[in-house]
């Protein structure tokens, strides 16, 4: 294959996924919008939620349940797992010479650029700013911090705070994995993996580390991020991967 033919293949990948990531970003901010919305006229849903998982005798006693916290650490490391991986194959080196199909530089440097600026700074901002105490926290399941709704700016929290959470947002990034997937497998790729996603993420709920709204605002964040992302490096594909090419050949 010459070097025209892999040019004229990467153009035509990166304006499919241009034209995808156009369609996905409008669909992501209004599901954003009707999420928002729906909490913010029925805030109590969160602590009706988050009641349900909590014992007045022994509080929120699934947060003792050692697979439960098993699986929450495994969320935990996943996010610095993939940013590893990715990381290695950005970095020219010999390795890549012996992989038949090497993944996309652009498509790398997406989803470590993902993690970094929503799990990462993104969800830390808006823990910062917002300021929203954790349920286990709340004088409701025992505490003495006050609810407040998502989005509402307080004081009922100094660091770590529950709004929005930050194993929802990295557990959506194994979502963003998708690019590396052949397209007639990517639904059942996120049907399954969505699924493993919203367990590390509901798995936070039933914790009392987070609201139910924490966890689906955060999810619908990454998810406008998420596109706008794609958007801007797919549409950069070509510019993008000819840097790194140039920068693995020998001098």
């Amino acid at each position: 294959m010459s070097v025209t033919d892999l040019n004229d293949i990467q153009k035509a990948t990166s304006k499919t996924g241009e034209n995808k990531a156009s369609r996905l970003l409008p669909q992501a901010l209004m599901l954003l919008g009707f999420v928002a919305l729906i909490f913010a006229a029925m805030p109590e849903l969160d602590l009706i939620v988050s009641r349900f998982f909590w014992n007045p005798a022994a509080g929120f006693e699934l947060n003792r349940n050692s697979f439960l916290i098993a699986f929450r650490d495994t969320n935990r490391f996943l996010p610095w797992f993939v940013i590893g991986i990715a990381m290695a194959l950005l970095i020219p080196n010999p390795f890549l010479r012996h992989l038949k199909y090497p993944p996309a530089p652009h498509k790398l440097l997406f989803v470590v650029t993902f993690l970094a600026a929503g799990p990462g700074l993104g969800v830390q901002l808006i823990k910062m700013l917002v300021g929203r105490a954790r349920p286990r926290g709340l004088e409701e399941f025992g505490g003495t911090a006050f609810f407040t709704p998502p989005w509402e700016f307080t004081d009922q929290c100094v660091r770590n705070c529950s709004f929005i959470s930050g194993e929802a947002a990295s557990a959506f990034a194994l979502l963003t994995l998708v690019v590396f997937i052949r397209p007639k497998y990517s639904t059942l790729y996120l049907l399954l993996v969505g699924t493993v996603a919203a367990a590390f993420s509901l798995n936070r709920v039933v914790f009392g580390a987070h609201f139910l709204s924490d966890v689906v605002i955060a999810w619908s964040l990454m998810f406008a991020l998420a596109a706008l992302l794609w958007r801007s490096f797919s549409r950069n594909a070509p510019q993008i991967d000819s840097i790194f090419v140039r920068q693995s050949r020998p001098a």
